[in-house]
């Protein structure tokens, strides 16, 4: 009998290994450099996917590196290759707001970046599958957040040494959120160990929560497991996933969060912010939060979805502080990752009703009381 028992338990401790070093086994720091989607480097006007001899001009491993994620519903006219969506002012912005183009790839090459587009253009068209794509599975195999996670650690490789930011935009910022859960895993499971792959800011402008009503087949997703890690949803809707990773991500990493709302269906709509929604508050323990209450102000509430994409590209390339109503460093894209760590817990309301940043404000709110 007692020989029976020790069979017994060390069969349980070899499962309970297994169970433990399964993910960590069913990725390789590889990529299909054929796909349509993947990481596209920017060079003189020209997007070109990732590959094992990039040239210096494309990625340069001196150099820190700046990805985008886009999100839902791109179009042709945004994009000049019909796989990326350009990096330069959004057709919308200048429609509604006469501003004029700008090349932002460009003038981030021109003050140092390699810059990188996480490429998924295609794909990105019907909203029910989103979710889906970015945390569950893609095209019969693992989802797109593992895919980019992949690729970008076979870019970048073990002796990268400078720092990564990420800017996801819309549905973008899933993706950009799900991918840097995903390099965290990759490193926690041991296939890389670079802890200068995983970003170290994360800025998202306008992300799309999204609702359960408008995942396809919630039912089925909600009991599924997350691509390569096996971590179940378990019934969590997106506004809770979207908390949860965020927290991991910071607590693993150290990363800074800063967050940009616009249009209340993307994401203003999805949590209260008085106190009592305990997804929001772990949310708001690590990241900054604010809502574009200027331009809402100026363009109305359905139309700053693409606007507060402009903004926070323009506070990046143009470098361009805020302050608040008691002269302390606001969020911005300007702002240190030492000072937007500095911000977390805290909301502000931004200020100034166009585009024109140099005059732009925040507004410090107590969001129990104030108006947010």
């Amino acid at each position: 009998m007692k020989k029976i028992c020790v069979c017994l338990i060390a069969v349980v401790l070899l499962l309970g290994a297994f169970a433990l070093t399964a993910c960590s086994t069913s990725v390789k720091i590889e990529y299909d450099p054929d796909t349509t989607y993947g990481v596209y480097w920017y060079n003189d006007g020209e997007y070109v996917r990732s590959s094992d001899n990039l040239s210096a001009e494309l990625f340069d491993p001196s150099k820190p590196t700046f990805v985008f994620s886009h999100g839902w519903e791109p179009d042709k006219e945004n994009s000049s290759n019909g796989l990326v969506e350009d990096l330069v002012t959004h057709p919308d912005t200048v429609k509604k707001t006469g501003a004029e183009v700008r090349n932002y790839a460009e003038e981030l090459k021109e003050q140092g970046y390699n810059v990188a587009l996480l490429g998924w253009f295609s794909y990105a068209k019907n909203l029910g599958d989103l979710f889906r794509f970015i945390w569950i599975d893609f095209d019969g195999g693992n989802a797109l957040s593992v895919r980019f996670a992949q690729e970008l650690s076979a870019v970048l490789g073990e002796d990268y040494s400078q720092d990564v930011k990420m800017v996801g935009h819309s549905y973008g910022s899933q993706l950009a959120l799900a991918t840097t859960y995903q390099l965290t895993q990759f490193k926690e499971n041991g296939l890389i160990s670079n802890q200068h792959i995983i970003p170290t800011r994360l800025t998202l402008a306008d992300p799309y929560i999204g609702a359960t009503s408008l995942v396809k087949d919630w039912s089925s997703v909600s009991k599924s497991k997350i691509s390569y890690t096996n971590e179940k949803i378990d019934g969590r809707a997106p506004k809770v996933l979207f908390a949860d990773q965020i927290d991991y991500v910071v607590s693993a990493n150290d990363i800074a969060v800063d967050i940009y709302c616009g249009m209340s269906i993307a994401s203003t709509s999805y949590y209260k912010y008085d106190g009592s929604d305990e997804s929001f508050e772990k949310l708001s323990k690590n990241c900054v939060f604010v809502k574009s209450a200027g331009l809402e102000s100026k363009y109305g509430d359905l139309n700053i979805h693409n606007i507060v994409r402009d903004w926070v590209f323009l506070s990046i390339v143009d470098k361009e502080l805020m302050y608040d109503q008691n002269g302390n460093v606001a969020p911005s894209g300007a702002a240190s990752d030492a000072q937007i760590k500095e911000m977390k817990g805290k909301c502000y309301n931004q200020g100034n009703k166009g585009l024109s940043l140099i005059i732009d404000y925040m507004t410090l709110i107590d969001r129990t009381s104030d108006n947010f």
